[in-house]
């Protein structure tokens, strides 16, 4: 079976659609949190989460801020005042759904986790923090979101040496059984690693391999959106230049 994999979204459905149409053989989807906050279309983005099949999805930081579940005092002002407008757009069909994801998910091999273990938003940067993580997982390995940035580190089995490994441009992760491997999906709405096409993944079941992608969107129609919808216009440039 074919698994996409998809983390922070951001509300920005231009994007997620762009993403969503090179997907059409895969046929199961995991999702790593953070549908909203930021972009300007958070109910059309959980929407479309929503109605994919075979989903598993857990929650992003962002998620849990526009429940009023996240404390908004560790947001940058840009983000809170995104989340306050989110909070205001959200439908009720659309709050439930966000309410009823999980913070962590399994589907073997991996553990899904939006930020780390074993604080479930810290940010993991380095090699040290994927250490500590690669001890708190409960499964040979794991995928994450939350940084905004593709790349993925790997742990020999019989020792604790970690390498990190970057994915700038997209590439394949051929998993080894002598590794386990924490992968960082980067994000589709609002990357973060100096490259502002939308990041992607799929896991082949039967290879056990990961492929990130990048892939461009129409960016400029976002960014008119946001500016439409009075969102700050940092967040808006910031697309541009994927930072």
């Amino acid at each position: 079976m074919k698994y996409a994999l998809l983390s922070d979204i951001h509300a920005n459905l231009e994007a997620l659609e762009t993403v969503l149409g090179q997907l059409q053989d895969v046929e199961a989807f995991l999702c790593l949190g953070d549908l909203v906050g930021y972009g300007p279309n958070p109910n059309e983005c959980v929407e479309a989460i929503r109605n994919l099949p075979n989903l598993i999805c857990i929650a992003g930081n962002h998620d849990l801020a526009a429940l009023g579940q996240y404390d908004l005092t560790l947001f940058n002002p840009y983000a809170r005042e995104a989340i306050r407008w989110t909070t205001r757009q959200l439908q009720p069909e659309h709050v439930d759904f966000l309410a009823s994801l999980q913070l962590i998910g399994q589907h073997p091999p991996f553990t899904l986790v939006h930020g780390a273990l074993p604080e479930l938003m810290e940010y993991i940067v380095s090699s040290a923090d994927a250490r500590l993580a690669f001890h708190e997982m409960p499964t040979p390995s794991g995928l994450i979101g939350h940084t905004h940035v593709a790349e993925y580190y790997r742990q020999p089995v019989n020792n604790k040496l970690v390498e990190r490994m970057d994915l700038y441009s997209g590439g394949d992760i051929h998993m080894e059984e002598s590794f386990r491997y924490l992968i960082n999906i980067g994000s589709i709405g609002q990357p973060r690693d100096g490259n502002p096409k939308a990041s992607f993944g799929i896991w082949d079941e039967a290879t056990n391999a990961v492929t990130i992608r990048r892939i461009e969107y129409d960016l400029e129609a976002t960014q008119r959106k946001m500016n439409d919808a009075g969102l700050p216009e940092y967040l808006a440039q910031r697309l541009a230049v994927g930072r």
